[in-house]
């Protein structure tokens, strides 16, 4: 089975369009509409919405992680993995006698999405893009990365899950399936720029809008231990970038040391129906070090 098919039998038009995110404010308790009162979209809880957003109205969002810092902290970890969601269980391991951080997600995105079954009280209805066949549903990843990032470059061809985001939400290539075309597929991103595969894997190939947009957050890390930033470097600048999708120069979580990252970065189609179309991608297709163990990512 391949995980990076999105769609299935999905016509698409040529004209280009990038998936605005959409956001959504948010809280873990009950609502009332004209006096039923209904559950909340559990999966929000511990959200809240910045003032940022993109033209879809998908909010960059922070997270409350307070509840899961002293046992990360208990584990060795600091920096940006205090920043992932308490959603993710994260803790340190081994793993064929090389240490790394294991995240274990079901990879729900913490925010609505028109690709959460209508019945499903994290549903919202978006018509601002092409909706894929698909409904997405939780999952069970255990992925790994590598503490000591090396240098031997592995294509991502062949992978789905090249890495994982900040709220638990698995990073794709800027690929799609054979026979399918990524910048085609990026019709089909919902607000905040996911969309699910065949299996129900909800998953980012680009600029995740609750995470990041057009800025310097930190989104995630790469199976090889590298992690990515949005478009930018501190201090607003847009970095020049190697093949990789990456540099090495401070982060916000790294101000006073230069430390090697990927960002955020544009590329061009140069398929035959979106010849010259544009989107910002997660990664540039090609890992800089070795991707660590990840269950069920290929």
């Amino acid at each position: 089975m391949n995980r990076n098919r999105a769609t299935t039998s999905l016509l698409l038009p040529a004209t280009f369009f990038i998936a605005a995110c959409g956001g959504s404010t948010t809280d873990g308790g009950s609502t009332t509409d004209g006096g039923t009162t209904t559950s909340a979209c559990t999966l929000t809880a511990s959200t809240s919405a910045s003032t940022t957003a993109n033209a879809a109205g998908c909010h960059v969002l922070s997270r409350d992680t307070s509840a899961c810092t002293s046992a990360r902290k208990a584990q060795g970890l600091s920096g940006y993995w205090l920043k992932f969601s308490c959603r993710v269980t994260l803790s340190s391991a081994t793993s064929g006698g090389a240490k790394v951080v294991q995240a274990v997600a079901d990879g729900q995105p913490d925010y609505k999405s028109n690709y959460f079954a209508s019945s499903n009280v994290c549903h919202e209805t978006y018509t601002g893009a092409i909706q894929n066949p698909n409904t997405l549903s939780a999952q069970s990843w255990t992925v790994n990365f590598s503490t000591s990032p090396n240098t031997t470059s592995t294509t991502m061809s062949g992978v789905a899950v090249v890495g994982l985001s900040v709220n638990g939400v698995p990073i794709f290539g800027n690929f799609a399936a054979p026979g399918d075309d990524i910048y085609q597929e990026a019709m089909t991103f919902d607000r905040c720029g996911g969309h699910p595969e065949g299996t129900g894997s909800y998953h980012y190939h680009g600029e995740p809008y609750a995470l990041s947009y057009d800025d310097d957050n930190f989104v995630g890390v790469l199976r090889d231990g590298y992690p990515v930033y949005g478009r930018k470097d501190p201090g607003g600048t847009y970095p020049t970038l190697d093949s990789y999708g990456g540099h090495t120069s401070v982060t916000i979580d790294s101000p006073a040391t230069a430390a090697y990252h990927y960002h955020i970065n544009q590329q061009t189609s140069t398929g035959k129906n979106t010849l010259g179309q544009k989107q910002w991608f997660l990664t540039s297709g090609t890992f800089r070090g070795t991707p660590a163990a990840c269950t069920g990512c290929n």
